[in-house]
């Protein structure tokens, strides 16, 4: 699938808004207008499910996952381990950290890198892309619904997890992805932020976002503007091929980055918060040049060195 620059100015709104909201916020103050930040996470899931439902037609289930994987895990864990060296997490928040699993015997655990609860989402809706290309799009959802009544019906940490509202906002991607694309329905961007603005800003609470009984609310509230937001964005291809979005545009393309790494810079610098969000920026750009970019690189070449190391270890006299 091309890349299609809408969707990247999406992903670098979306990434600017959690970074600006992070670098704003004062501890133990009361949320303010900078929790609307937290909606760029809601961009978020609507936008992978829009970008699923398009690259997955056609690939094969092993190929899509392994994709995935490599996407989502290299980058994370360059990213996670300064905080699990500062923090020194109990047993289960390193494994959490290092698997992306939040469910363990003793309940919840959010990573260390706690932006990390939003990709346990994420790789929990790549496992249910990869079941509909094995066995059809009705077993998943079939199964996602019945989670959903139970974590709506019951306390349970687990069901809150693979049964959370929270997953409905990739599938409002994923139909958004269906829907025609005409240059009237540009106009659904300004009825998305519309209806954001005449909602809470404690809405974003992620604390919220993993109890099903809030998160239905947030996944309504917040889900249903950013699904607008993306048909409209979408709609209007041809708007976003100005040379005036290219910033944007490339900004997008590190967004993963500047969302993993923006954390240390926005909590860690005590100055004022304009100057801690364009570091934070800058410190997650440069991230993505340096390593993420390379990563597919580090793939390609890795059978190779494979190869090259098991015949080494072959060459290598044996000792007694």
């Amino acid at each position: 699938m091309q890349k299609l620059r809408s969707v990247q100015v999406l992903r670098a709104v979306a990434a600017l808004a959690v970074a600006a909201m992070h670098s704003c916020q004062q501890l133990n103050a009361p949320v303010g207008l900078e929790g609307y930040g937290a909606f760029g996470v809601d961009l978020f899931f609507v936008i992978s499910g829009f970008i699923m439902a398009s690259v997955a037609r056609g690939r094969s289930a092993g190929d899509f996952l392994r994709d995935r994987l490599w996407r989502i895990y290299p980058i994370w864990w360059i990213a996670v381990l300064p905080w699990l060296l500062i923090l020194s997490p109990g047993p289960g928040s390193v494994a959490s950290s290092l698997s992306l699993w939040p469910i363990f015997a003793d309940g919840f655990h959010v990573p260390v890198l706690t932006v990390g609860w939003t990709l346990s989402f994420e790789l929990l809706f790549y496992v249910g892309v990869t079941v509909a290309l094995c066995f059809g799009v009705r077993l998943p959802l079939a199964v996602y619904a019945l989670c959903l009544v139970g974590a709506l019906m019951t306390s349970s940490a687990f069901l809150d997890f693979v049964g959370s509202p929270m997953a409905l906002e990739f599938l409002a991607g994923a139909m958004v992805a269906k829907l025609p694309r005409r240059s009237v329905f540009g106009t659904f961007i300004f009825v998305g932020i519309a209806l954001l603005i005449l909602t809470s800003p404690t809405t974003g609470s992620a604390r919220g976002a993993l109890v099903a009984e809030s998160a239905i609310w947030r996944a309504v509230e917040w889900g249903v503007p950013a699904a607008l937001i993306v048909w409209g964005a979408v709609s209007l291809g041809a708007v976003f091929e100005r040379r005036l979005f290219n910033p944007l545009v490339a900004m997008g393309d590190a967004s993963y980055s500047i969302y993993l790494f923006h954390s240390l810079i926005a909590y860690g610098l005590d100055i004022p918060w304009p100057l801690r969000l364009a570091i934070a920026v800058l410190i997650g750009w440069s991230m993505h040049v340096l390593i993420e970019r390379r990563i597919p690189a580090v793939r390609k070449a890795l059978p190779r060195l494979m190869i090259r190391l098991r015949h080494w270890l072959g060459a290598a006299p044996k000792t007694i």
